[in-house]
């Protein structure tokens, strides 16, 4: 009887790199979560609220009136329809979503280990929203000199390059303020579901037509991805 590696197993002695690892993670499968539906419900609200507080706040900065009745006398000129989305509008709505996940995923879960981890992730997410946009205007203006066709695909380069610096930047910087030296949080496929922005702006290098402007009006409901991968978070 192999009595000595079961009793190993039941103490959590083993070696679970031998599980099937989720994509971006080195130290075993991802644990999925069991929210409910009314659970994902509220973390969608909180999430919307989040990002609907930062254009709010973009909207006020810029001298636009918060007033429904002037929001909605004239749509086709109001902040919704003329913001263009560049790195300032993007962090910014990045927080607001992370927050707003943040407060869903605290009013859903109370177990403190699982809101230590939707913290780290929120550290995570606001700068896997930050980095890659800096990333890609930065890289536009290097590759500006060779003309637009450049200048897009060095902007489309900047969006992989900039989410590998921030995983590797936001490790760092969430090891040092939750004092942790293991569990790094590798890259994830999720990472990039979030950049919707960063290829709007890609495009815009190369073309003016309406349909990227029409699509750029989508980023805010795309950067809610964060907030939800902050909320939907628990402890590995």
């Amino acid at each position: 009887m192999q009595v000595a590696p079961i009793i190993s197993n039941i103490s959590g002695n083993y070696d679970n790199t031998q599980c099937n690892p989720a994509f971006g993670h080195g130290n075993g499968a991802k644990k999925e979560n069991n929210y409910t539906t009314g659970q994902k419900t509220i973390v969608g609200i909180t999430t919307a609220m989040g990002v609907a507080a930062s254009l709010a706040f973009l909207a006020k900065k810029a001298g636009c009136s918060l007033k429904p009745s002037k929001m909605f006398s004239d749509i086709k000129n109001s902040y919704l329809a003329k913001v263009e989305y560049h790195d300032k509008e993007v962090i910014t709505l990045g927080i607001g979503s992370c927050l707003g996940g943040l407060a869903g995923g605290y009013l859903v879960d109370k177990d403190a280990e699982n809101r230590k981890a939707k913290r780290r992730e929120a550290v995570m997410q606001v700068g896997n929203v930050s980095i890659p946009i800096l990333t890609v205007e930065g890289f536009a203006n290097i590759g500006k000199k060779w003309g637009k066709t450049a200048k897009s695909l060095f902007a489309i380069s900047g969006i992989f390059v900039g989410v590998y610096i921030a995983n590797i930047l936001m490790n760092l910087f969430s090891n040092a303020l939750f004092k942790s030296k293991t569990g790094e949080r590798g890259v994830k496929a999720t990472d990039f579901s979030a950049h919707l922005d960063d290829a709007v702006v890609a495009a815009s290098y190369i073309s003016d037509a309406k349909i990227v402007k029409y699509i750029s009006r989508i980023i805010p409901l795309a950067l809610m991805f964060a907030g939800n991968e902050v909320a939907m978070k628990t402890k590995d």
